[in-house]
């Protein structure tokens, strides 16, 4: 991957910047360049990929095995982030929903001290856009004037809820989606449109594989009749949250390779329409008229991809 040799080679310069901001969709694999380059920032022989074999990469190895409760950390009994016996790194993610001013005043705590072992240390805070505002602005001021010996590495899916001032004081690099050909690979999965529809994305293809009456129920959906829709309307209240989100996902994926094959407008419009109802589903939007819409904009003549899974 050209990011890696990127990585590599700005490593070897000593050029890493002291907060970066990988970013891109989910399940690209953001969170594993985030460690990799996290194990040669603390590696003590000082190299990258991490030698695999100092005392700093084996306390890495044994956090990456751990199972997460043994590693949560708390602060007046309030969850602050994961740590386990390598004393210079700490990964921040969200508590339930979203990180707090709470997890940031603890990270704070931590940088501003020396390292114990490595020669540097290292704070992951995955899913930074789940930081609330009261958070972002903690984490600016010390983002500010950072500690010459602390590397800040954040992972994003979502840019547009960070705040432009944090994003100015990050080096950013974008993560591409996976091939098609690297996502069958790593999963094994040979299926053409199940690898189309993942749009690189490594989580979406694992979802997409185990639940393939979702991708069905999205390739008929503009073939179905006025009963059919009322009945998919009806079948989608009883889906749960997450299941409702891949088939938006799916529509989505659907609607963008007719948009590309003929540049029309409406599909735009459409996306859009997806777009609001992935960001506010379960906060009172209504499927059933995104639902209908969608129909009246694509048309039962107009699917936008007439097709089945493999062995279908």
């Amino acid at each position: 991957m050209k990011l890696q040799t990127f990585l590599e080679r700005m490593f070897n310069q000593k050029r890493v910047p002291q907060a970066l901001l990988f970013y891109g969709k989910e399940g690209v694999g953001k969170r594993e360049i985030a460690f990799e380059l996290s194990k040669a920032l603390l590696c003590l022989n000082a190299q990258y990929p991490a030698c695999g074999v100092c005392e700093s990469c084996r306390l890495l190895k044994d956090f990456f095995s751990q199972p997460e409760e043994k590693l949560k950390v708390y602060e007046d009994d309030k969850f602050v982030y994961l740590q386990g016996d390598h004393p210079d790194f700490i990964y921040l993610k969200p508590e339930k929903t979203e990180i707090k001013v709470d997890q940031i005043r603890a990270v704070k705590d931590f940088v501003y001290i020396k390292p114990a072992l490595s020669p540097k240390k290292v704070v992951v805070i995955y899913n930074a856009d789940a930081m609330n505002p009261y958070a972002q602005n903690a984490l600016l001021k010390v983002l500010e004037e950072p500690p010459l010996d602390t590397h800040f590495i954040l992972v994003s899916h979502n840019l547009n809820s960070i705040l432009p001032t944090i994003k100015s004081r990050c080096f950013m690099l974008e993560v591409p989606p996976l091939t098609k050909e690297e996502l069958a690979q790593r999963t094994g999965i040979k299926d053409d449109l199940l690898l189309e529809l993942s749009e690189g994305s490594f989580i979406l293809l694992e979802s997409l594989k185990e639940k393939k009456e979702i991708v069905e129920t999205a390739l008929k959906f503009w073939q179905l009749d006025w009963v059919g829709l009322f009945k998919l309307a009806d079948k989608l209240e009883d889906w749960d949250t997450e299941d409702k989100l891949l088939f938006l996902k799916i529509l989505s994926g659907l609607i963008h390779k007719k948009y590309l094959q003929e540049r029309d407008e409406r599909y735009k419009l459409m996306l859009d329409r997806v777009h609001f109802a992935m960001e506010y589903l379960g906060k009172g939007i209504n499927l059933k008229l995104t639902l209908f819409y969608l129909y009246l904009k694509g048309g039962d003549k107009n699917a936008s991809y007439k097709g089945a899974l493999s062995g279908h």
